[in-house]
């Protein structure tokens, strides 16, 4: 068979199987969890819930893209290819309702499609998502190792010092991905926007606050709807077990990361909750972190498509004139 003709299979291929693999996850964590949680406690936990609890928990979520549009714009300056906060919001909350169905986060990485019109720009944009990812994994896993150590849980603190080798590995190999062989040349651009970003340290621990305080207002939502389920847990334990729990959910062995971070959570307070009012509150995270924001950014996901649309005509448009002038040149 001709090159041209297999790679166009291949990447058919791989395409199908993004989408076959997270689902045929989804199914299969499902399964283990049907024979893992009482289902009993869960409908009686989920049907008994506090109207109350569950309105501060979506309170506080509205409240995230705000601090998520934020720490991105942040970013953006720190890398020096800035973009207003209106339009760090519209992409963000675009990207949303994309994470509500494609698996580890995909939507942050297309986000950066709705803020840059010319590929040619779109890899330093990359490379600043990439460093969003990485901090935001880095807050994640500080705030676990916090919360194991103030709860005294070695089952957390081992885990959360695991995962701690994966975000510094990364920094480090960010910085000097251009120079690793044979794809070093394609890394260019991303290894230098995280190296000018590496240069204002003054925004980025702007950034990191920003970002942790976004963290921080996630784990209040999980906190806030086991209240609402009677989990009765302390906030430092949920500050101790979430986090892995997210982690886990970023992997990309599901849909939005639905089942594997609800069996981290189970997993984890095995000896503190029921496990059906655990997947009961969980159930409610993910109604309220990401079907409820998926809903809102649905508007500005259109919004963003159109502009992406005209935008990407425009450009076209400019090739077409710009064609008969070279042609004209002797």
């Amino acid at each position: 068979m001709p090159e041209g003709l297999a790679n166009p299979t291949i990447s058919g291929i791989k395409s199908k199987l993004k989408v076959i693999i997270p689902v045929l996850g989804l199914v299969a964590i499902l399964g283990v969890l049907m024979h893992k949680v009482e289902w009993a406690h869960f409908w009686k936990s989920l049907s008994n819930a506090k109207p109350k609890w569950i309105a501060c928990a979506f309170g506080v979520a509205a409240m995230q893209p705000l601090l998520v549009a934020l720490r991105l714009n942040i970013y953006l300056k720190a890398s020096q290819i800035p973009k207003a906060y209106g339009r760090c919001l519209s992409a963000v909350l675009a990207a949303m309702s994309l994470n509500a169905v494609l698996p580890a986060r995909g939507g942050d990485f297309i986000k950066v499609t709705f803020l840059e019109n010319e590929l040619k720009k779109l890899p330093p944009m990359v490379g600043v998502t990439i460093l969003e990812r990485v901090f935001d994994i880095l807050i994640l896993c500080i705030l676990a190792f916090i919360g194991s150590i103030v709860t005294e849980n070695q089952v957390a603190t081992k885990l959360s010092l695991l995962a701690l080798c994966a975000p510094i590995g990364a920094l480090l190999a960010l910085n000097f991905a251009d120079r690793i062989p044979v794809i070093g040349k394609k890394l260019k651009s991303l290894a230098q926007a995280c190296r000018t970003a590496m240069k204002a340290p003054g925004l980025l621990i702007y950034g990191w606050g920003v970002a942790s305080v976004c963290w921080i207002s996630n784990l209040l939502v999980m906190f806030l709807l086991f209240k609402a389920v009677d989990a009765n847990l302390e906030f430092t334990t949920v500050v101790a077990t979430m986090p892995l729990a997210i982690l886990v959910g970023i992997l990309p062995l599901s849909i939005s990361g639905m089942g594997t971070r609800d069996g981290a959570m189970v997993f984890l307070l095995e000896k503190m909750v029921e496990s059906g009012t655990v997947l009961a509150g969980t159930f409610l995270y993910t109604a309220a972190v990401y079907w409820f924001l998926a809903i809102i950014g649905l508007v500005f996901l259109g919004k963003e498509s159109l502009r992406k649309i005209v935008g990407q005509t425009r450009l076209n448009q400019e090739k077409l004139k710009a064609e008969p002038a070279k042609i004209k040149k002797p």
